[in-house]
This record gives C-alpha cells, sequence and structure tokens, in this order.
C-alpha cells in the first residue's frame, strides 16, 4: 500500500452544516489530506468563526448555503464547477435536533428536522449526482446516527424521536441511492456517529459523559474528530470498493442493544 491511497491531494469537497460540531471537524480532516473544501452553512457567520480556527489557506472557500433550496444549492455548486473545475465529493452532515416525540410533538417541528435531515440529502444528492456523472463518478458520505439503531428508549433519552426517525431515513436513502449510482461510478456511503460531544447536545461535555459514558464499551462519548476521520477514509481511493454501506463510530455502543 502506498500513501496515495488515503490522500485526497487535488480533490474538492462540498461540506454542508460546516459551521460547528462534526462539520467544522470534517472540514478539517479533509483539509489536513490535501483536498480543497467547499464549506457551507445556512448560518455563515458562524461558518467565518469556525474556519477562522481552521489552516487551509486558499484551499477552503466558505459559502452560505440553504440545503432545502434547490436554487440555492445550485448556485453553490455552479460557484465550485466554475472555479475548481469539478466537485469530487458531496458530505452530507447539515442536521438539526428538536427533540419532539411523534404522537404529541410539534408538527411544525417535526417537519422541518426531515425537511433539513432528511429531505436535504436527497435533494443535495440529486443535484450532485447529475454533476457526477457528466464528470464520471464521485463519491457521496451522509452523515446518519447511531441512534436509529439503538432501542426506543435509549432513543428518547438521547436524541428526540424525530430526529432518530429522520436519520433512519437517511441510512436508507445512502442504501437506495448507492444501488442506484453503482452503474455510474458513484459511491454512496453513510456514517453513523453514536453520542457525540458537539454543541448540538446543549450541555457541557462532562455532563454528557456522565449521562451516557456508562453504556459506551470504550468509556467515553465521542469528539467530533472521530467522525471526521471516517467521512475523509470513504472518500479516499483506499475505499474505491465501498458502497452502500453504513459505518457506525459509537466506541461500541449498539453492543449494548
Amino acid at each position: 500500500m502506498t500513501n496515495s491511497l488515503f490522500t485526497m491531494s487535488g480533490k474538492t469537497v462540498l461540506v454542508t452544516g460546516a459551521g460547528g460540531g462534526i462539520g467544522a471537524a470534517i472540514t478539517a480532516a479533509f483539509l489536513e489530506s490535501g483536498a480543497t473544501v467547499i464549506a457551507t452553512d445556512a448560518n455563515k457567520d458562524a461558518l467565518d468563526k469556525t474556519l477562522a480556527t481552521v489552516e487551509g489557506g486558499d484551499r477552503v472557500v466558505a459559502l452560505a448555503m440553504d440545503v432545502t433550496s434547490e436554487p440555492d444549492i445550485g448556485r453553490v455548486m455552479d460557484t465550485v464547477a466554475e472555479r475548481f473545475g469539478r466537485i469530487d465529493v458531496l458530505v452530507n452532515n447539515a442536521g438539526i435536533k428538536s427533540g419532539e416525540t411523534l404522537l404529541s410533538g410539534d408538527k411544525a417541528k417535526i417537519d422541518r428536522t426531515m425537511e433539513i435531515n432528511s429531505g436535504a440529502v436527497l435533494l443535495c444528492s440529486k443535484l450532485v449526482v447529475n454533476r457526477f456523472m457528466k464528470d464520471g463518478g464521485g463519491r457521496i458520505v451522509n452523515i446518519g446516527s447511531s441512534l436509529s439503531s439503538q432501542g426506543a428508549v435509549f432513543n428518547y433519552q438521547a436524541g428526540g424521536a424525530d430526529y432518530c426517525f429522520s436519520k433512519a431515513v437517511v441510512h436508507d436513502l445512502t442504501k437506495l441511492l448507492a444501488y442506484e449510482c453503482a452503474p455510474f461510478g458513484i459511491n454512496v456511503n453513510g456514517v453513523a456517529p453514536g453520542i457525540i460531544d458537539t454543541p448540538m447536545h446543549g450541555r457541557p461535555r462532562e455532563e454528557t459523559e456522565a449521562r451516557h459514558a456508562g453504556r459506551i464499551p470504550l468509556g467515553r462519548v465521542g469528539t467530533p474528530e472521530d467522525v471526521a476521520g471516517l467521512a475523509v477514509f470513504l472518500s479516499t481511493p483506499a475505499a474505491t470498493y465501498i458502497t452502500g454501506q453504513i459505518v457506525h463510530v459509537n466506541g461500541g455502543m449498539l453492543m449494548n442493544g
């Protein structure tokens, strides 16, 4: 094996939801691997503050993008194509968490969670696939969640039913897209994080550890960097023969059922 199997040098990566947490770590990891990264987020101020701490120079570009707006996504993808020639990898990371129950939860909040966490994954993927087909292939990495594979009681404790529902859709969507895209040289895979210490939890790491570390065999909650490395790997030449897979990054959490 050579280092070329694991490099992203010369590749252009579009990351959604890059304004913080896992998205920011994914952006930094791709930059470290040699890629050029177009980091997008609906909150441009948060995106700019995050990228100010990332060392990327002219290999990182921050653009505001609404993942639920087809015209806005098209605008960003056109900008990337004009400036860098093509997109090689799309990372669908944008997501929100409202913590609603399915039967009595606020319908507008549930609909919004599904629109951003699930619908936007399909929308962004369809638009980039059209470009991949013209360019001879590409990679899509979707960020799901191990919570969608856990027992129902734990789902309510850790993520809320609507969030888990939306991520379960992402997992199935990943497999369906992988099947449809395979003849065109397009690989589609999913990364399913477990309990990760990010601002989305809305609590200090110590509290998150106290709540969840006991059920994780590796004895700690994850970091955004734990997730980012896998997203990069699935985009490298080393993962050419991998598609339609959901890879869990959760410290062994699913072994506890």
